[in-house]
């Protein structure tokens, strides 16, 4: 009850900036959860393979890491809400073509773009949640912002599995053919439109103007710190990307799915992460943000191999469900942990560091992926993801468990 309480009372005391930013990020994030239970099929459906698959996917990752330096310099040139709408525009508007437009060429032009205008939204979402908060309220804001991807994703997978059946009556085809998944893709569309209005509606902050906002610098001046960050995110990175974007393939595919189940899965998947993230802030007062970082990681990592040996799509649905809730709870432990350690003028630059690093791993692993199903197995990826996330654990509990408490008392607000 406490702890309800305490979202309700960190809520209201939110600026409208923050506020408006939850909201678009909610928006985004229901579209993205249809267009992750139908993306890949749609674009197998359209006559390509999974080994393409991944080069789409790493295509995304390795624009994200090319343009997160520029993009760290232009969200400071222009302000965290010029940014932020540029790449909300940009970012609808290439999916719109590859809704439109199914053909290799396209796709990848359109998800490398597409994966550019990411660049400018990751490095500008921390670093404005930061500057419009104060750090009482960061905890619940961060994992609020996480919640809002997971709550979103309960009722964007469950349009992604339902949307199909309607269209499939509608339009008198079979619901797993290419014309009724472009119908449903167009649906969603509509409500990523939605999203990029509170963006235009958010007002700019001047602590984006002052010296002591986090502007983008290459100067770094605790290089040896980054690079404890760095670690532990390329190996989560590299073992995030030879899955998760093909958890829709890996249950339709292997274990005979269906676009109904899959949204279903989907939809629970995001309704038990919602709660795993919104209590993170408990875990996190127990255990401290490393600790509970480290716990969480680690206790996931069997449910992989569980995913990868099943042979049951149910048992390896509630293994995933598991999996998810406990690996997405440390992802606002880390980010609050991480932008509290940072001085103001270190934010922006790390983290497009960090951003790089983990579209980097991701990219390499997406594209070995791909490869790894079509000319392998489909479960083979897991093992190796298991190997890479207990590596992350691990190191990250080597570089800050004994600091933890040196490091949270540096923290410039």
């Amino acid at each position: 009850m406490q702890a309800i309480y305490d979202y309700i009372h960190s809520i209201k005391s939110f600026s409208a900036n923050a506020r408006l930013f939850l909201l678009a990020s909610f928006a985004g994030a229901l579209y993205h959860s249809v267009f992750s239970v139908l993306g890949n099929l749609y674009i197998l459906r359209a006559g390509l393979t999974e080994t393409f698959l991944g080069t789409m996917i790493s295509a995304a990752s390795f624009a994200s890491v090319l343009f997160a330096l520029p993009a760290g310099l232009l969200s400071d040139r222009i302000g965290r809400r010029k940014a932020l709408v540029l790449a909300a525009v940009i970012a609808a508007a290439m999916q719109l073509t590859i809704i439109l437009f199914p053909s290799a060429v396209v796709i990848l032009v359109a998800t490398f773009l597409g994966g550019a205008a990411s660049a400018v939204m990751m490095v500008s979402g921390s670093p404005f949640l930061v500057e419009n908060s104060t750090r009482e309220e960061r905890a619940h804001l961060f994992s609020i912002s996480s919640a809002s991807y997971t709550i979103s994703g309960i009722g964007g997978s469950f349009l992604g599995g339902t949307l199909p059946l309607w269209w499939a009556r509608a339009l008198s085809a079979a619901p797993a053919s290419l014309v009724v998944y472009r119908a449903t893709l167009l649906t969603a569309f509509f409500i990523l439109v939605l999203a990029v209005i509170p963006y235009f509606l958010i007002k700019e902050t001047s602590v984006v103007r002052t010296s002591a906002s986090p502007r983008f610098s290459l100067r770094l001046a605790r290089p040896r710190l980054i690079g404890c960050f760095v670690i532990p995110e390329l190996f989560m990175g590299l073992g995030a990307g030879l899955v998760i974007p093909f958890l829709n393939v890996y249950f339709s595919n292997h274990l005979g799915a269906n676009a109904t189940q899959i949204g279903m899965i989907f939809s629970v998947m995001s309704l038990i992460t919602t709660i795993g993230v919104l209590g993170a802030p408990l875990l996190g007062r127990k255990y401290g943000k490393v600790g509970a970082t480290v716990l969480t990681r680690l206790l996931s990592v069997p449910l992989l191999i569980v995913i990868a040996m099943a042979s049951n799509l149910w048992f390896a649905a509630s293994a995933a469900w598991l999996r998810s809730a406990l690996m997405n709870m440390s992802n606002p432990l880390v980010g609050s942990f991480t932008m509290e350690v940072l001085e103001p003028s270190e934010r922006a630059t790390v983290s497009s560091i960090l951003g790089m690093t983990w579209n980097l791993g991701w990219g390499i692993s997406a594209r070995l992926a791909g490869h790894i199903m079509k000319t392998y197995s489909y479960s083979l990826p897991y093992y190796f993801t298991a190997v890479l996330y207990t590596l992350s654990a691990l190191t990250f509990y080597y570089f800050f468990a004994s600091r933890e408490q040196e490091l949270t008392a540096t923290v410039a607000d």
